[in-house]
């Protein structure tokens, strides 16, 4: 499981996963150090030991809660002794937050073309809030809809989840959203749904979504990347 902090990125892995390389965690006192020093480049990859208890459940959670460090293109890597580890310390800490559920689409045209809006001076993906008394995909159709302006959209499978925290009236919350991949027109009227501050939407080429992805969110870097290399292995 990742869980981006803005920019920041937060993932755990246990000390048996297969790798291709090998490495020696940090203690995250270390960890801290370099962080107060400043990163040496940008999206820097750090591996941290990880403990299993609620002290550092709590440097954690006040690691993705401070701003300065949620600025950083940062990828931090907590490293268990053991699977079963990794799950009790995460049933444990997302006790932390509030949950709640969202949900999007990648959409694609017969141009192989992708549907971005721009949103906060970022290109990023539709998507919003799951509403009380509809589905997931329900959710997710509307809000491709409802933040592009297309009518026609086409639901086909979903993709997967990702996770972020973000702070609300005082309480943190952990909000899962669910991507699916779906398809319309590339003559399809849009129109941005300004009170969603949505400035643009337009379709994308592959070439044109990669000069502009380093000013979007680490989150949609992802979902973008991960469906690139979905198309090219299929």
């Amino acid at each position: 499981m990742k869980i981006f902090a803005l920019n920041l990125s937060i993932s755990f892995a246990s000390h048996n996963s297969k790798r291709s390389y090998e490495f020696e965690p940090i203690s995250f006192e270390e960890l801290m150090a370099h962080l107060f020093k400043g990163l040496e480049f940008p999206d820097q990859q750090f591996y941290v030991l990880a403990e299993n208890n609620e002290q550092f459940q709590q440097e954690i959670f006040d690691l993705q809660a401070n701003e300065l460090w949620r600025e950083l293109d940062l990828n931090v890597e907590f490293v268990f002794p053991s699977e079963e580890q990794i799950q009790k310390f995460l049933a444990d800490f997302r006790e932390r937050f509030r949950e709640t559920d969202a949900a999007g689409g990648i959409v694609t045209n017969e141009k192989d073309e992708f549907l971005m809006i721009y949103n906060r001076k970022r290109w990023t993906l539709p998507k919003g809030g799951v509403e009380w008394g509809e589905s997931i995909e329900e959710a997710a159709l509307r809000e491709v809809k409802e933040e592009t302006g297309i009518e026609e959209v086409k639901m086909h499978e979903k993709l997967g989840e990702t996770y972020h925290t973000f702070r609300r009236r005082g309480k943190w919350n952990l909000k899962t959203t669910h991507w699916y991949k779906m398809s319309g027109k590339a003559d399809a009227e849009l129109n941005p749904q300004a009170e969603e501050d949505i400035e643009d939407v337009k379709w994308m080429s592959r070439e044109e979504w990669l000069k502009e992805s380093k000013t979007s969110y680490p989150l949609v870097r992802q979902v973008m990347e991960q469906e690139f290399f979905r198309t090219q292995t299929n």
